[in-house]
């Protein structure tokens, strides 16, 4: 008998031993998987104590420190899982913001973009062109920002393009840029006549 009840008094131990450890390396990311194998134990240890009626006091305690274990691991892996995910999603995003593969979420929701007409200044010895390009930052931080712009005919058929940038733009502010100032002569009917838009947006 008292062999038996010594078994019996050792697998109580074990269950809260393996409660106590798992239950400290739940809160470890990564290494928490072994403190859901080692709760799990726990916790089948200590039923079977429970069930045997020996060590009643310790078998609930394992059990309790058995659940808290597994359950503390779960809600780490899941919060740990969560930050990579959104970590990842902002990498994903600064790449798509500075490709341009975000264009419309950019205007819409950082930058406000105004295309005013395209001019031409005669000059004493040489003619000058430019379109005036207004932006606003309209986010909470400071960025920059290149803008892509094209001008097409009435047939929709592209005569040119020209991208302005603007480094370090205060949240709130607004900046006037010049596209379209370095076209050649023979260009200035066409261009006066076209249509300007805006192809792309990056920001970073």
């Amino acid at each position: 008998m008292s062999k038996n009840s010594n078994g019996k008094s050792g697998l109580a131990t074990a269950a809260l031993v393996l409660g106590i450890i798992g239950v400290v390396l739940s809160f470890i990311p990564i290494v928490n998987n072994a403190a859901f194998v080692l709760g799990a134990l726990a916790l089948i240890f200590a039923i079977v104590v429970l069930v045997k009626k020996k060590s009643v006091a310790v078998a609930i305690v394992s059990i309790v420190l058995a659940v808290a274990a597994m359950g503390i691991t779960l809600a780490m892996q899941k919060s740990f899982g969560d930050a990579l995910d959104k970590v990842g999603d902002e990498i994903n995003k600064s790449l798509d913001d500075s490709t341009g593969k975000n264009t419309d979420e950019i205007l819409q929701n950082d930058l406000q973009v105004d295309l005013g007409e395209f001019t031409v200044e005669k000059g004493e010895f040489i003619d000058s062109s430019k379109l005036i390009v207004s932006i606003k930052n309209k986010s909470d931080e400071q960025a920059s920002f290149s803008i892509n712009i094209e001008a097409v005919d009435a047939d929709g058929k592209r005569l040119a393009d020209d991208t302005v940038y603007s480094n370090d733009l205060g949240a709130g502010q607004s900046q006037d840029l010049e596209a379209f100032t370095l076209v050649q002569s023979t260009q200035y009917d066409a261009l006066q006549q076209a249509t300007f838009k805006i192809v792309s947006v990056t920001k970073s």
